[in-house]
């Protein structure tokens, strides 16, 4: 079976950028998925699974990065992070609960 590989560039629309809270959801929606994905700022790029590595991102407001997933379930991952950013994640943080 031939490995799936993906790439897009998405740009950070958060008002405060990349901040724990953003990353502690794309860190969650990574981690159910059979793949694995590479988020780069520049030189420096993180595992999506990885919260310490998005950090060291210090993607601010406005800045494009660029989404690689390879892997059975690229394609599925790629698409829902790829929204995750298009809505600002003000879609995921009015559906989270809380009390989680």
């Amino acid at each position: 079976m031939q490995e799936s590989v993906c790439r897009q560039i998405v740009t950070v629309k958060m008002k405060e950028g990349l901040h724990l809270r953003p990353i502690s959801e794309i860190v969650r929606i990574a981690r159910t998925y059979n793949c694995e994905m590479t988020i780069s700022n520049g030189d420096v790029s993180g595992s999506a699974k990885e919260a310490f590595d998005l950090l060291a991102l210090e993607a601010k407001t406005d800045i494009e990065l660029v989404l690689e997933a390879s892997g059975e379930d690229a394609s599925k991952l790629m698409e829902e992070i790829v929204q995750f950013f298009e809505s600002g994640y003000k879609k995921f943080e009015e559906t989270s609960d809380p009390s989680e």
